[in-house]
């Protein structure tokens, strides 16, 4: 009776043992699904910027010499979606939602129109760009008044957000863009290369992404 007993109490403390050992594992399966549901949303947040900045790569590219004015050197009349610099807060990555809604272009919308475009139209605010022009730097024939020629050094933000409302991504791109002379608008909305619009370009002339990072 007593070897009866002292099975049953081994088998019932088995029993707790297994259910535990299985309570633990489906908790750690749930706990698995949830980190690679993150990852997955923060991966589709930072997609997002990286198609913002893609944008406005592609709107900074499209634009020509006459949108500036010849010679300005401070104080120009910027190509629309273009800000000054000092215009925008330090720190756009900390900025509201709301504040990026007012500020920022919507990735898939026309910067002047505002009309969408693209046959698979992102989500409401999942994604926004914003361009700085940093520094101008003229070449020496600009300073005669003849033309529009130099360099433009930018800063472009990148913002994506997932389906989560806590998954945002915030890129920065430092990019040169040369104007000079006789060259081809890249197409807008259609983004072209990079290179094959900086290939238009002397060599020598800095062009194209300079540095990049997440800020956020």
């Amino acid at each position: 009776m007593r070897a009866h007993g002292i099975a049953l109490i081994m088998g019932l403390l088995l029993l707790a043992a297994l259910s535990l050992l299985a309570v633990m594992s489906a908790n750690g399966m749930v706990l698995q699904r949830r980190m690679a549901a993150n990852f997955e949303d923060r991966a589709l947040a930072l997609e997002n910027a990286d198609l913002a900045a893609a944008a406005a790569r592609a709107w900074l590219d499209s634009r020509a010499d006459v949108e500036r004015e010849a010679g300005c050197q401070a104080g120009c009349l910027l190509p629309p979606s273009i800000h000054a610099v000092d215009e925008l807060p330090p720190d756009p990555e900390f900025e509201s939602a709301d504040w990026w809604r007012s500020a920022a272009v919507p990735t898939g919308t026309h910067p002047e129109s505002g009309e969408p475009f693209g046959t698979a139209p992102l989500p409401a605010g999942a994604s926004y760009w914003l361009i700085e022009e940093l520094h101008f730097a003229p070449f020496a024939e600009a300073t005669l008044g003849l033309a529009t020629a130099g360099i433009g050094y930018y800063r472009l933000y990148g913002r994506g957000s997932g389906k989560q409302a806590g998954s945002v991504a915030v890129t920065e791109s430092i990019v040169a863009r040369p104007w000079q002379g006789e060259y081809r608008p890249a197409d807008f909305p259609t983004p072209a290369s990079a290179t094959a619009f900086c290939r238009q370009f002397d060599p020598q002339l800095p062009c194209g992404t300079l540095a990049w990072r997440q800020r956020k």
